[in-house]
């Protein structure tokens, strides 16, 4: 049984997806359907794509690769494929079981909350319209508000400081080891490491100060009846 802390957090930065939303899942259905428009080729070979160190995860360069590899390739099929992907991966990213009615309970304890991602500003909007989250953070950063990407310190640091909350107890919701736990352990934060979402199984023996496999769990941990 997860146990309360026993003390408020001046804010809680939250990581956005496979943390608050589904994400890996909804690239999966967008590979899908560009498979299946396709009509050649893998979906889980096209995911793959998007793992490989030279584009970002989110890159749509990645599918234009891939259609030049597969031999399909125009401009005409790279724009309609890139455009179907991100209407696909959308229309599937959802609020994790408990994130809307949790983030209402933490909102009206006054505690302050924003969000730290890796998203581009315009996608990390459209997840969080889609989710319905818009009226429980009013900070978001991304890099390109920051500058500066995930596990370095100062994307964090940037919130807390548009936050304007005291930096004495800070909590960090995750669901990535490298980029959110360990930083948050470095900054002398409250880890609260999201399991359900960390996809890529590749826990690296870091100790957060918490686990937790659904996003309610969380509400204890706050002193918050669920």
């Amino acid at each position: 049984m997860i146990q309360s802390t026993g003390q408020m957090p001046d804010a809680i930065i939250f990581d956005l997806d496979n943390t608050l939303c589904t994400f890996t899942d909804a690239k999966h259905a967008a590979c899908r359907a560009v498979i299946e428009y396709l009509g050649i080729g893998d979906a889980e070979e096209l995911f793959r794509y998007f793992l490989r160190p030279d584009h970002g995860f989110e890159d749509p360069r990645h599918i234009h690769d891939y259609i030049h590899d597969l031999g399909v390739f125009t401009p005409e099929m790279a724009s309609y494929l890139t455009n179907l992907f991100d209407e696909i991966k959308l229309a599937h990213i959802n609020p994790y079981p408990g994130v809307i009615q949790g983030l209402i309970a933490i909102f009206e304890k006054g505690i302050s909350m924003a969000i730290v991602t890796d998203a581009a500003s315009g996608q990390a909007i459209k997840r969080i319209e889609r989710c319905g989250l818009s009226d429980f953070f009013r900070i978001l950063v991304t890099p390109d508000i920051s500058g500066k990407r995930k596990p370095d310190h100062y994307p964090f640091l940037y919130a807390i400081n548009r936050l304007q909350t005291a930096a004495s107890n800070i909590w960090l919701v995750g669901d990535s080891i490298r980029r959110e736990i360990t930083p948050g352990i470095e900054l002398g934060y409250t880890t609260v490491y999201a399991r359900y979402g960390d996809w890529t199984n590749t826990y690296n023996g870091e100790k957060p100060t918490y686990a937790i496999d659904s996003f309610p769990e969380l509400l204890p941990l706050l002193g918050i009846s669920p």
